[in-house]
């Protein structure tokens, strides 16, 4: 594959994330006019339509990263422009909590489609620098927060746009990242390049450190992305503050930051970068959920500071782990890092929508905080044991390994 078409498929990748951004962003924004204004959907109602978004992208993740070897991924991303499409246009053609959530599943499918293709895709184009790579790829998932947040708040919101049109616009960028894959050939997978059989595949998906990743990314991942899908409902609610421009300022943060990974990787490894990810992440969450309380606007944006720069590595670096340490699995372990973080998602937003109707949205922030600093005793102790094990190793895979 020449350099030119590689790059093409590479931002591609970017815009196919950032699509699946903007459908998030969307979303959130949606939740307080959806509750709040049109008096179309409870709060649980929007926590098990956002949930059901994310249990589509899970369910997609669990069938398709197994097969995407054989499937191939230029299918696979063709597979999720379907599906995005169909999300979108069903959610705005009817006013029916129950078709709304059907279609958000849909939507949610087509990015967990996108997720089980572009991560190993990346990995399959980048072979040499994937921490590097896959936080740049992954730093268009916070770029599409920022776009579809400022466009929302300032334009959509200014003119009074029908809540429809907030959702619908957000087609744009998938059909541009559908017509960029058009008439272009994809890479094979490092698996299939080097020739890795399924049965090893499926063993190195049942390694006692994999299955501690999977563990720590019910947890991470759950953190990360639960509370950003209530930050709109539960600041216009508590501190008349917009949740919708926290996620945007929070989502500038991880944007520059994520394409710094590669020095920082350098510098403590990604076991370190988790470490110190979950501490930040844990305390920012929990500053959060007080700060929402006071109404105080400077502490409101210092506690955001705090839980993004924890978050800001979290997703694709744990992408990136299962790729160096583990890529026998191929695409299959990637994809499985994928679904236990979304299936996680999954069941937090509605949780925190319950524990919110029952004790208030800030108790329930709180509550989440706990969930990364059990991911954090985890890290602590697996750094410490690199230190005394000769570091952080990379494994590569060849024709003849």
């Amino acid at each position: 594959m020449n350099e030119k078409s590689n790059k093409l498929i590479f931002y591609a990748s970017c815009l196919s994330l950032m699509s699946a951004a903007l459908i998030f962003i969307a979303r959130e924004h949606l939740g307080h006019i959806l509750i709040q204004e049109e008096n179309i959907l409870t709060k649980i109602q929007f926590g098990n339509i956002s949930g059901w978004a994310f249990k589509g992208t899970a369910l997609a993740l669990l069938i398709f990263s197994p097969l995407i070897d054989r499937i191939g991924l230029k299918r696979g991303m063709v597979i999720a422009w379907f599906f995005q499409v169909t999300g979108i246009v069903g959610f705005v053609i009817s006013r029916e909590p129950l078709v709304m959530l059907i279609a958000m599943t849909f939507a949610g499918f087509g990015w967990g489609v996108l997720e089980a293709t572009i991560n190993p895709l990346c990995a399959a184009q980048f072979p040499d620098q994937k921490t590097r790579m896959l936080n740049i790829l992954h730093a268009w998932w916070p770029c599409g927060l920022i776009i579809g947040g400022l466009f929302c708040t300032f334009f959509l919101d200014a003119i009074s746009t029908p809540w429809q049109v907030y959702m619908l616009i957000m087609l744009l960028p998938v059909l541009i990242y559908g017509i960029l894959i058009f008439n272009k050939k994809f890479p094979e997978t490092e698996r299939v390049d080097a020739g890795v059989s399924n049965k090893v595949m499926f063993k190195t998906a049942i390694k006692p450190g994999f299955l501690i990743l999977l563990f720590c990314m019910s947890l991470t991942a759950s953190a990360e992305l639960a509370p950003g899908q209530w930050l709109e409902t539960t600041f216009k609610e508590y501190a008349n503050a917009s949740g919708t421009l926290i996620l945007v300022y929070g989502s500038m943060i991880m944007f520059v930051l994520r394409f710094f990974a590669g020095p920082l990787a350098k510098a403590i490894n990604p076991i370190g970068i988790m470490t110190v990810s979950c501490f930040l992440a844990s305390i920012g969450l929990f500053m959060l959920s007080r700060a929402a309380e006071t109404s105080s606007i400077p502490l409101i944006y210092i506690s955001a500071t705090v839980f993004y720069l924890g978050v800001c590595y979290m997703w694709p670096t744990m992408y990136s782990l299962a790729a160096e340490l583990y890529p026998g699995g191929g695409g299959f372990t990637i994809g499985l890092i994928g679904f236990i973080g979304m299936l996680g998602v999954s069941v937090w937003i509605p949780q925190i929508g319950s524990l919110g109707q029952t004790y208030g949205l800030p108790t329930a922030f709180s509550i989440v905080s706990i969930l990364p600093a059990i991911a954090l005793l985890v890290y602590i102790g697996w750094w410490i044991k690199l230190s005394k094990t000769g570091g952080y190793k990379i494994v590569n895979l060849s024709k003849n390994n």
